[in-house]
């Protein structure tokens, strides 16, 4: 069978230098956010970088974590080669509200700057997390252009809200009272960033903010906005030819139920991937709630599962970086009536690979790379049942597998109407299709500069 090499190429926002190459596994705080009283700082938090290393992270963030640990961080990072996002509060930077009198002044961003030259997995900096209000976006990027300034080649980062924050009297920017979307679009317009980047952790009741919706283990999901949300910022990602990254929740939160297992982690991370997700960062290592590290560094029940997506994923990214999203549809029980997110999804009518319906608590995005070759994520939404069904095609295809060991392709059928799908909890599977009356080939991508 013929093979064929086609070549992609770094993405990102066209102003600055800094592009995303291949696909980023990340997690916010990386390291406690201070002293947990688990021994020397220096200790858990060399720990913690070397067990985010070995788990296959390619990034570690540092939102929210105090002078001394950021520090530590730092060297850390450099010990066991991981790229870092640097931010320490004390010196510059936002967390949503937080340090608006905090104007510092060109210096303090080249002073910074100048701190870290020498550490080349500091790749770049965490400017501001969840910047909402006019007055918090000006800020944020007064403080990004200030750090461009200084350091042009760094990935300069910020990340918006979700749709179920409470941060005014009308209870915030929120789809019920018309100013979600409105929002989103002001803070690209505003923040013109890098790669566009939100956040949504749906299991339990996050800070009380959510309005109607309640984790159940029977609606398994169905009704959360979560879907809703990422639908609109892979639109805004589209239309602004940015890298699409999603915060997914890895561990129990807040007023989190009790109820937190791994395939639901896997289900989130594979969804953003069904949205042509660049970027995976998990929410939130170094935390007291956190099932992937205990409070001194040591691994704990979330370790393996984790280590192992992140290889499957790994496999598979090189491809993913190739491909754009051009259609998402669901099984009917998501978000049923929802008038929000009908602008915003496909329907499985309008598909040319398959018709009729989805099997419950299916997913599936189409995406295709620069060279109009097609493929397909599936995604079992259920996360404590596994889906087998078959899909119906609109025509006869050979369908290939994207290999979740080396990332080849392998043909897995030569000439079919009909797609078998088995997937556990949680789980999907990233196929190519082509017509069966075509040539058959195999595809990898090349990445140059």
């Amino acid at each position: 069978m013929k093979h064929v090499v086609l070549n992609r190429y770094p993405i990102g926002n066209k102003r600055f230098i800094w592009k995303q190459k291949n696909f980023t596994l990340s997690t916010f705080a990386g390291v406690p956010q201070g002293d947990n009283g688990e021994g020397e700082p220096k200790e858990f938090c060399d720990k913690y970088v070397k067990h985010l290393k070995e788990a296959g992270f390619t990034m570690m963030e540092l939102g929210w974590v105090n002078h001394e640990n950021a520090w530590l961080a730092v060297d850390a990072c450099e010990k066991y080669e991981l790229d870092l996002l640097f931010q320490d509060m004390s010196i510059m930077g936002g967390m949503n509200k937080h340090h608006l009198d905090n104007k510092v002044p060109y210096e303090v961003a080249e002073n910074l700057v100048n701190a870290l030259k020498d550490k080349k997995h500091t790749i770049g900096f965490y400017v501001w997390d969840e910047p909402c209000t006019e007055e918090q976006l000006k800020e944020a990027r007064r403080q990004m252009d200030m750090l461009e300034k200084a350091a042009p080649e760094k990935l300069l980062f910020t990340v918006t809200i979700p749709s179920y924050n409470n941060e005014d009297e009308k209870r915030g920017f929120l789809w019920e009272n018309g100013q979600y979307a409105p929002y989103t679009e002001r803070f690209v317009r505003a923040m013109d960033p890098p790669v566009h980047s939100f956040d949504y952790y749906p299991v339990g009741n996050y800070f009380n903010a959510w309005l109607d919706h309640k984790f159940t283990r029977e609606n398994q999901l169905d009704d959360t906005y979560m879907w809703l949300d990422m639908a609109q910022h892979r639109k805004l990602a589209r239309e602004n030819n940015l890298p699409f990254w999603f915060y997914y929740q890895s561990c129990p939160l807040y007023q989190c139920t009790d109820y937190f297992i791994f395939p639901m982690v896997r289900c989130f991370m594979y969804g953003a991937i069904l949205y042509g997700a660049k970027g995976l960062q998990g929410y939130s290592v170094g935390t007291k709630n956190n099932m992937f590290c205990k409070p001194n560094g040591d691994k704990d029940v979330f370790f393996e599962d984790q280590k192992k997506i992140h290889g499957e994923i790994a496999a598979l990214g090189n491809t993913l970086m190739a491909l754009e999203s051009k259609m998402i549809y669901h099984s009917a029980e998501l978000l049923p009536g929802c008038e929000y997110i009908k602008p915003l999804i496909e329907k499985i009518e309008d598909s040319e690979i398959f018709k009729g319906e989805l099997p419950h608590r299916t997913s599936v995005g189409e995406l295709e790379d620069a060279y109009g070759n097609r493929y397909v994520v599936i995604l079992n939404r259920d996360y404590e049942k596994p889906l087998s069904a078959t899909l119906e095609m609109k025509d006869a295809f050979r369908v290939y597998e994207v290999s979740k060991e080396d990332g080849k392709q392998y043909v897995l059928h030569e000439n079919t109407t009909e797609l078998p799908i088995n997937l556990e909890p949680g789980d999907a599977v990233v196929l190519r299709v082509q017509k069966a009356s075509e040539e058959a080939f195999t595809i990898e991508y090349k990445l140059v500069d």
